[in-house]
């Protein structure tokens, strides 16, 4: 527990840094990265924690972990995104901590266990820019049009979890978690038409949002140990309690037009600490596992539940002189469609103490977007493609550490979605005018690292 503690404290200050449409963009634990998510049976080491809490009555030994992505770089190519022929493009790079994690027994009473974690489940900072100037081909009005959207999101999870050994085949185990969401969003897009350097028309709608949530959440596991070959994991995890006094957000949102006849308008919408309420949906998992000496194949199928459409803010009465005549003006709508994701995961025995392991998983885009407008509607993310992800890595073990290294590559594609906006030169009574004919590209790599310290040597057990 003192080594744990020590262990805790010495990396928490790196545990810092959008709501995205996806469930399984981002795995836990070495293992757990490189193997496709497919744990929630035969995982034996602190990411069990996340996965199954049942499986953690196997852990060999007290132990400590790290786990983080030490690079990763994204490519996003959204053809048509900003207009007929009109790219938005991105390109970033960074690190993000995954999880912090420790189990801690007496290895003379190991039918019971308590594991502590840290775990970070999104970590995104997107920004998309775009703009173009043209000739209006009706009137010959210039036209000049800009687009910001930017997003810094983050979601970390304070966990503990106990577990119960039944027997040499049987583990049960709980997972209590506190979530913590936070999101800044601002959305910005800019166009003006004007004639012999007089501006004839404008539009200027800016959105910004500030998003904060806390609450609670629990995950049951049981993990079976059916033959010497064979294992069974399920696990459930439920949907969100949240805890108001702690969550709470503001947001802004002003439109300035100039409309055709020459008359200009304005409206504002300005909520502040008002209450969030963003839903967790139900979750169950099953897996499913077979190993012999030199190798393990492993197969997760992970069913969420459907959200109906919701408002995710308490809107309060509007206070100022623009506001508008309807309180969801400025309001942002979430609605889940119910998604099963499946996942494969491959280690074998290369030598004496490396394995190679390798993974699939599927992570399926969750936006309904059958209950939401998203051209006319303000929404938390832009991301409706379907995404894949491909692992595959290298783990050496020893008496006191176990040592992962390796590259998850994310591919994601879709096409026919709406426009982000149209920034075409066009008539200002076009202004709405959106079309559905975008072509997008993701992909990323993330060079996944962890390590765990046992505080017992294995050998010697």
């Amino acid at each position: 527990m003192r080594h744990l503690f020590t262990f805790t404290l010495i990396l928490f200050p790196f545990i810092c840094a959008a709501q995205g449409n996806f469930y399984w963009q981002q795995q836990q634990g070495a293992n757990g990265n490189l193997l496709g998510g497919s744990l929630s049976a035969g995982v034996n080491d602190n990411s069990a924690i996340f996965y199954n809490p049942g499986a953690l009555a196997f852990t060999e030994t007290p132990n400590v972990s790290f786990t983080s992505d030490l690079i990763g770089y994204t490519i996003v190519d959204i053809k048509n995104g900003a207009g007929d022929g009109i790219h938005i493009k991105m390109n970033t790079m960074e690190t993000k901590p995954q999880m912090v994690a420790g189990t801690a027994f007496k290895l003379d009473k190991k039918n019971f266990k308590v594991t502590y974690a840290i775990i970070n489940l999104l970590n995104s900072k997107q920004e998309y820019n775009s703009q173009n100037i043209g000739i209006d081909p009706e009137s010959n009005a210039l036209y000049e049009g800009y687009f910001n959207y930017k997003s810094s999101v983050r979601n970390d999870r304070f966990a503990v979890g106990t577990t119960f050994r039944v027997n040499d085949k049987l583990g049960i185990g709980i997972t209590h978690f506190v979530d913590i969401k936070n999101a800044q969003i601002t959305n910005n897009t800019n166009q003006t038409w004007s004639n012999n350097n007089e501006i004839t028309n404008y539009h200027i709608d800016y959105k910004n949002v500030r998003f904060n949530q806390v609450s609670i959440l629990w995950k049951l596991g049981v993990a079976w140990l059916v033959n010497n070959n064979f294992n069974l994991g399920f696990n459930f995890e439920t949907q969100d309690i949240r805890l108001p006094f702690l969550s709470k957000s503001n947001l802004i949102r002003t439109l300035d037009t100039k409309d055709e006849q020459g008359n200009i308008h304005k409206v504002v919408s300005s909520q502040e600490k008002i209450y969030s309420k963003y839903k967790h949906p139900f979750t169950a998992d099953i897996n499913l596992g077979y190993h012999t000496n030199k190798s393990e194949i492993s197969c997760r199928i992970g069913y969420f539940g459907p959200i109906d459409r919701y408002g995710i803010f308490g809107m309060k009465d509007e206070q100022s002189v623009f506001a508008p005549q309807n309180v969801e003006f400025g309001q942002y709508w979430v609605a889940n469609k119910q998604i099963v994701n499946i996942a494969i995961g491959f280690k074998n025995r290369l030598f004496d103490k490396i394995n190679l392991l390798s993974g699939f998983r599927t992570d399926f885009n969750n936006l309904d977007d059958r209950k939401i407008n998203p051209t006319q509607e303000n929404i938390l993310s832009y991301e409706y493609w379907d995404l894949y992800h491909i692992s595959s890595g290298v783990e050496w073990f020893g008496p006191r550490f176990n040592v992962i290294a390796g590259i998850v590559s994310d591919l994601g594609f879709s096409k026919g979605d709406p426009q982000l906006v149209n920034l075409n030169a066009r008539p200002y009574k076009e202004l709405n005018d959106i079309n559905y004919n975008t072509e997008a590209m993701y992909l990323q790599f993330n060079l996944v690292f962890g390590i765990t310290y046992h505080f017992k040597d294995r050998t010697q057990l």
